[in-house]
């Protein structure tokens, strides 16, 4: 069934002036919609009180006949919500409307006040509900404006009574007072539920918020914290657990700073301060270091966290909050800018050895290729028949030399090549080292004498037999002796020992030479690079020698260390085991110490000094 026709036709009517209602609001306030509603249901009970004491006022007057005092004030009185109606609507100005609807309370109750007794009428409790429904708009301007008509209509009405000039109450009055009061009763009544309605609704609808926040929250991979005003933590939501290793009510406090690495909370903590008390906004880039609790064994684990902080507005500040931070894992972008950064290094210094490359190449090609052609041209000539034999024969070793110097700087590029790509593979065979480094001596006299240097040799007692390729140990020998002569002036000398400790050989080769300046000490390995030397002359090669060496070390499962000084000398120590080595390994790192060789070596290992 439906509903009765006049019961519609008063849902009908009250929709329509709902509707008309929603048309006088300002335009003030019609993107607000709070305020619009606010507004409207303004308007909607003055409305009413005014349209009802209207249509009441012909019966009344019917009733009493022409008015009276009394009768007119109440008229005002009942008349004044229209004109607060009416204000609200062509200015929007809700306050001095509610002042006019709460001075025209004050006069319809004063009214009545002045016909039940004047100051005696208890009439005038009704004056209470002045500044209790001011609450209902949230501000204490309406409150403290509504308490002060109240107490101008109290002051007036008590002023008033002192000069009699109120009448005795007709007995009509009197006998309509309980009801009056009954009236006031269920107004304040009326106006203290729609407060506690309002204080549940605002309540009810914080908790929705919060919990759809807290719903959010949870769910969203950043860890959000609140702070206050000190940087402590009183709020975290469930993503602590993931990149702070602990329940969100663990952080709270000083627990979050107790998880950021001790390096980094120095930028934590003045992130947050000049969130709290600067620019109002802040960002950091920090670690947190948290053991996990769900593994076993629980290890360590380090986050990069990048996190934004904003100082929260002064009137959305609740609980003590200050500042609101973002946290959120940027572990694998660093890694990857990282990883970048560590690439692009590589590529520049990969583009800087190639340049090196060239231009040591080049060079070290030029000059024997310049000489093969110009002799081989000479001899090949015209005019080679004027050349006497001893002139032909020097000629020929020299393009003789040149060739090998070149097929020498190609067998070096092509080793460091094999090297580094993994290719290079040894034969390991029983020999004899000390065999080996006399071979190289020998090699190596004729150029020694040349540049009037002196070359030792050192024979320890008790050499056995040891796993090696010969050819890669006598390359060894030969590049480490080749650079003792070349950067050892003339009048120096070159001395190479060879001695075992335990289980291992130790080869060196020491040199009064020019020395190698700390700052070169680090490098010193790299391909193509040449310390720098503290002499005017230059000295030729690929640089490539040391790099060489290092890699056939490492084939060999041994040690390299380095130590020099500018103008005293160097000492290479090899140091590589008697029993060879299971898998080839890769290029050894070079141990290097900024200070002088040992001296006095003969007097702390026994050995056998020979030609």
């Amino acid at each position: 069934m439906g509903l009765p026709r006049w019961v519609l036709r008063f849902l009908q009517t009250i929709m329509a002036v709902r509707t008309q209602v929603a048309a006088m609001v300002h335009p003030s306030v019609l993107p607000d919609a709070p305020e619009r509603a606010r507004h409207e249901r303004f308007m909607l009970t003055r409305l009413a009180l005014g349209a009802a004491a209207l249509g009441l006022a012909p019966a009344y007057l019917a009733w009493r006949g022409a008015l009276g005092t009394f009768e007119a004030l109440l008229l005002i009185a009942l008349v004044l919500p229209l004109l607060a109606v009416f204000v609200l609507s062509r200015s929007g100005r809700l306050d001095l409307a509610h002042a006019i609807s709460a001075t025209a309370l004050a006069l319809f109750v004063a009214t009545l006040a002045g016909v039940t007794g004047g100051a005696t009428s208890p009439v005038l409790l009704w004056l209470a509900a002045l500044p209790a429904g001011a609450m209902l708009f949230g501000s204490r301007a309406y409150v403290l404006r509504a308490g002060a008509i109240a107490a101008a209509a109290l002051a007036g009405v008590a002023a008033l009574h002192q000069f009699d000039l109120f009448a005795a109450p007709a007995p009509w009055i009197v006998a309509a007072m309980p009801a009056v009061v009954a009236v006031a009763v269920l107004h304040v009544v009326a106006i203290g539920a729609a407060l506690l309605r309002r204080r549940d609704g605002e309540q009810r609808e914080r908790r929705a918020t919060d919990s759809r926040a807290q719903l959010l929250l949870d769910h969203v991979g950043d860890l959000v914290t609140w702070h206050d005003a000190t940087g402590a933590v009183v709020f975290a939501n469930a993503a602590a657990r993931a990149l702070a290793g602990a329940e969100p009510r663990d952080l709270h406090g000083r627990g979050l700073l107790e998880r950021v690495h001790v390096a980094d909370r120095p930028l934590f903590l003045k992130a947050l301060s000049d969130a709290a008390h600067g620019t109002g906004e802040s960002s950091a880039c920090f670690r947190t270091l948290f053991v996990p609790r769900d593994l076993e064994p629980s290890l360590p684990v380090a986050l990069w966290l990048e996190m934004q902080a904003h100082r929260v507005a002064d009137g959305d500040v609740q609980d003590g909050v200050a500042v609101v931070c973002v946290m959120r894992d940027v572990t694998a972008r660093r890694a990857l800018d990282e990883e970048r950064t560590r690439v692009h290094a590589e590529l520049l210094k990969a583009n800087d050895v190639k340049g090196q490359f060239l231009a040591t190449v080049s060079h070290e090609l030029r000059t024997p290729l310049n000489a093969i052609i110009g002799f081989s041209e000479m001899l090949g000539s015209d005019h080679a028949a004027l050349l006497d034999a001893g002139k032909r024969l020097e000629y020929a070793r020299i393009i003789h030399g040149s060739g090998h110097h070149l097929l020498d700087v190609v067998n070096t590029l092509l080793d460091v090549s094999k090297i580094e790509s993994g290719a290079m593979t040894i034969e390991q065979e029983p020999l004899d080292l000390a065999a080996v480094a006399k071979d190289c001596c020998a090699l190596m006299a004729l150029r020694a004498e040349a540049g009037a240097v002196a070359l030792e040799q050192v024979i320890g007692r008790d050499l056995q037999a040891m796993l090696g390729d010969k050819r890669a140990l006598k390359q060894i020998v030969i590049n480490l002796l080749s650079n003792a002569v070349k950067f050892t002036p003339a009048g120096g000398r070159v001395t190479l020992a060879v001695i075992r400790d335990g289980g291992t050989i130790d080869l060196s080769v020491s040199d009064t030479g020019i020395g190698i300046a700390a700052s070169d000490l680090p490098r010193l390995g790299d391909p193509f690079f040449q310390a720098k030397s503290s002499y005017d002359r230059a000295y030729e090669g690929t640089g490539l020698g040391l790099s060489v060496v290092r890699g056939l070390v490492g084939l060999h499962g041994g040690s390299l260390t380095v130590e020099s000084a500018p103008g005293i000398g160097t000492r290479v120590s090899v140091r590589l085991p008697v029993g060879g080595v299971e898998a080839a390994a890769q290029p050894v790192k070079i141990a290097t110490f900024a200070r002088a060789p040992r001296r006095g070596l003969e007097t702390k290992i026994p050995f056998r000094l020979t030609a």
